[in-house]
This record gives C-alpha cells, structure tokens and sequence, in this order.
C-alpha cells in the first residue's frame, strides 16, 4: 500500500531543516539516519484491514510498537504512553493524546452555538545512535505541524543525536498550544453560561446548553489528567535512561538534561492547564446548582403568592359563613316573623307590591354579628389551638 507523507528532516549541509513528500514504506525501508519527523494520517491503518497489514508489519518491525497497537481499542483511548529499551543503544516508544477542540461555525453564534472536533493524535519513535531517529506523527491538525516545524528551528540539532525524547519535547511543545487553544475556547463557554445566569424574576434555564458545555468541560477535564500521567511516565522514563547512561560524554549529558527539563516545563503548563479546567467545571457546576435552586426559589415564591391568595379566599369564604348560615336557618319553615299577614312594619296596608321589612330583622343581626366574630378570632388562634392539641 503507498501512503504519502509530508517528511521534515535534518539537512546537515545547511544546518536547517527540509521538507518534502514522500512514500512512507519506500521512506522507511531506506532506513534513513538522519533525524527526521513523519506526518501521516491514519486512516489507512486504523484497524486490522487486509491491505494494511503488511504495512503494520512493516512499522512494527521500524518501531518495535506492539501488535495490538492497531486494535480499537487502543485507536479509541483517551491517552497511553510504552516504551522499548532492549538494546542499550536504541529506544523507541509510543504515545497517544487526545484533546478536545471547540469552534465557531458559520452562521452561528459563537460561544452559544459552536462545533466541536477531536485531535486524536498519534506518535511512533525509533532512536539509535547509529540507526534510524524517526519520529511518525499521526493525525496531527495543520497547526500543530506548523508548531513543530517552528519548534525545530528554536532547539540545538545536538539533542536528536544525544537523546531519543528531543523528539518527545518537539511534539509535546505543540500540544501544549493545543491545549492552550482548547482551555480558552471552552471558557468562553463557561464564561457566558456565568454572565447569563438566571434572574430572580421569571428565569429562563437552557438546561440543554449547560449540559452540553458541562460534558464539554469534563471531556477536558479528562484529557489533561490522563495528558498529565502520561508526561510524568515519559519524565521518569528519560530520566532513568539518562541515570545509566554513566558512560555517555559530558556534552551527551548537558543535552539530556536541557531535554528533562523542557519536558518538565511543558509538564507543568499541562498540569496547570489541568487546574484551570478543574476550576472551570467546579465554577460550571456551581452555574447548574444556581439555575435548579433560583428556578426552585422562582416556583417556590409563585407558589406562596398562589397559597396567600387561596388564603385570603378562604377568610373571606369564613367571615361570610356564619351569615350565610343564620340567613339560611332563618329562611327556613320552621320560624314565622308574621311577613305573610300582608302588613308593613308601620302596620299599614302595604298591598302586593310594596317591600316591607319584619320588626324581627334585629335577630339575624343578634345572631350573625357574634357567630362572624367568634368564627374569625377562632381563626386567629387555630394555630394556637392546633399546637396545643399537638397536631401541628
């Protein structure tokens, strides 16, 4: 199978670095010596395809990276780090990151609406001190090359032939800007969920988009603990090599030590990165916890002024009880104020037509004033009667 790959190698004649495109199979089979960094993508050896094994043969045989590596389940992790140091003079390893990217879309309004993307990136080293020191990078985004190749440029040649990690700090320095990249754009997402937190008076959750951007800042989260392990493998894994190598030239020595050290710096930028997302998903989930307890508080306060009004119903509905009562006993059969003898309260004829008015009208007052005053004080002190009745 022929795989294109964009190559950047070290021309000693000119001191630099050159570029150029080339197959990866012819590439490698001359078993170039000079230190030199493959760009490639994976799509042609993602999984156990029949028209890739002999070029997995072939990379497992450059590499010495496990058989298993082509798996999904190694394609899917959210990060590994391995190394081979059987020969005293060669060291090749394997490594993965993953990190999270957020971007604006066109006709969309960033950061309430974007895009999301995965950089799954991918990266093989072989390194011996008179053999191949190659470096393949898979599905690396166009930035993170151009960091590199930068990179290249900032960092003594001396370092590629003196310790196999040069190759580590070069990609590791890129990632970082990755994540750099990343770390913001999410909190601008954070950062609007803050500034449109919801008001007292009638709030408006979007529980979709802040779960959304939760699930976004745990991806990150997630990554950068797992990219900070991974560090921490590869820095010990350097340092170690560099503690036995006792016979190595002091110039050897000062170069491996540079190395540990930006591997050190970069480390702790990712670390730092780490912190900061943390702090961002403690600050996001504290925006969730405020919109469920101000939409909580909003419903409560609805709910108590539905409660006073049902209450005041309700006092009036009692203070008009009693009178309504007495009214309806005195309609009744049972009771005779003499209205049906057809004469006025003046005693005179006051026909068919005219109104008239009982001389007996005092009762109903009598007993309706006293019963709507005893029926509201006992509505005063019914909470007062319940606790003392302990039913409240």
């Amino acid at each position: 199978m022929s795989i294109k790959v964009d190559i950047y190698e070290l021309d000693r004649g000119k001191d630099g670095w050159k570029n150029s495109s080339e197959d990866l199979k012819a590439y490698l089979e001359s078993r170039p010596t000079t230190p030199s960094f493959i760009f490639a993508s994976a799509d042609h050896l993602k999984g156990n395809q029949s028209e890739s094994k002999s070029l997995h043969a072939m990379l497992e045989n450059f590499y010495r990276m496990p058989n298993e590596i082509w798996t999904k389940v190694h394609w899917e992790s959210n990060g590994y780090y391995g190394c081979s140091d059987e020969e005293v003079d060669r060291h090749d390893t394997w490594y993965r990151f993953l990190v999270k990217q957020i971007y604006e879309e066109d006709g969309k309004e960033f950061p309430k609406d974007y895009g999301y993307s995965w950089d799954k990136l991918g990266f093989f080293t072989t390194w011996s001190k008179a053999g191949p020191k190659c470096m393949l990078c898979l599905d690396c985004p166009d930035d993170l090359i151009q960091n590199m190749k930068a990179s290249l440029n900032k960092v003594s040649r001396d370092q590629f032939f003196a310790d196999p990690y040069s190759f580590h700090q070069i990609a590791i320095r890129g990632i970082v800007n990755l994540y750099d990249k990343s770390i913001w754009k999410i909190r601008d997402v954070v950062r609007t969920v803050e500034k449109s937190r919801p008001k007292m008076r009638k709030p408006e959750v979007d529980y979709d988009h802040l779960h959304e951007a939760a699930r976004h800042v745990i991806h990150s989260t997630e990554t950068l603990l797992v990219s900070t392990q991974l560090l921490e493998q590869m820095m010990m894994r350097q340092r170690d090599r560099m503690n036995s190598l006792t016979y190595a030239p002091e110039e050897e020595k000062i170069c491996m030590r540079q190395v540990g050290d930006n591997l050190m710096f970069y480390h702790s930028m990712i670390h730092a990165f780490k912190c900061r997302s943390e702090s961002m998903q403690a600050r996001h989930q504290n925006e969730i916890q405020l919109a469920f307890n101000t939409v909580a508080q909003y419903h409560s306060h609805v709910a108590a002024v539905d409660s006073a009004a049902m209450k005041v119903i309700a006092v009036l509905t009692a203070a008009f009880l009693p009178a309504t009562f007495v009214s309806a006993i005195f309609s009744m059969s049972f009771f005779n104020n003499g209205g049906d003898n057809g004469t006025s309260a003046g005693g005179g004829d006051g026909g068919g037509e005219s109104w008239s008015l009982s001389d007996k009208f005092w009762i109903y007052w009598a007993f309706a004033v006293p019963l709507t005053a005893v029926t509201i004080f006992l509505l005063t002190i019914s909470n007062r009667i319940l606790r003392y009745l302990n039913m409240i």
